[in-house]
């Protein structure tokens, strides 16, 4: 009986801990985006400037459910053509799932495995819309408990489109606001 109860009290005790562990319920994000493509017949770099914003939803302390849109601008040549002309290009991401997070200290690393679509527009070319996903991470450093620097998020980004798959990588830094931290 003595164990019964000492294993109760241990259990509350747990318990109460858990439900003191704060963390936000919901978190915004906006920033810088970097995005190298092979999209077109060389790699290539578009982030004249690029932008990235998500909103993630917290269901506990270390998972939630992310959203975000990201653009990309840039320019391409088109090899094979008479004179080698550029082109402005325009990537625009759409993508959502799910995200984990390690709370730790005056950071937070986090990964996720986004799915959805990206939008290719080339100029005289037309646009064109793909399936995308994202799988990456990344780490933010607290300035306050509700704002947060993204030091850094990194995405492995491949979009699969008619007749192929571009291997792409996106780089990301920014500013964190949280909310609904008790």
């Amino acid at each position: 009986m003595k164990k019964i109860i000492l294993l109760a009290v241990f259990f509350a005790a747990c318990v109460q801990t858990h439900a003191q562990e704060s963390y936000p319920r919901f978190e915004l994000f906006g920033g810088y985006s970097y995005f190298n493509s092979d999209q077109f017949a060389e790699r290539e770099s578009l982030h004249v400037p690029g932008f990235t914003v998500s909103a993630a939803g917290n269901v506990n302390h270390y998972f939630g459910v992310a959203a975000e849109i990201s653009g990309q601008y840039g320019e391409t040549t088109i090899t094979g053509l008479r004179t080698n002309p550029q082109f402005d290009v325009n990537t625009y991401t759409f993508l959502f799932g799910p995200r984990l997070t390690h709370r730790k200290g005056g950071a937070n690393f986090f990964g996720h495995f986004l799915v959805g679509a990206a939008r290719t527009d080339v100029e005289t070319f037309g646009s064109e819309t793909d399936f995308a996903f994202a799988v990456g991470g990344g780490v933010d450093i607290n300035v306050s408990k509700r704002i947060g620097v993204r030091l850094i998020q990194f995405d492995y980004l491949p979009i699969k489109g008619e007749d192929d798959t571009s291997h792409n990588f996106r780089a990301q830094i920014g500013i964190v606001f949280r909310f609904g931290i008790e």
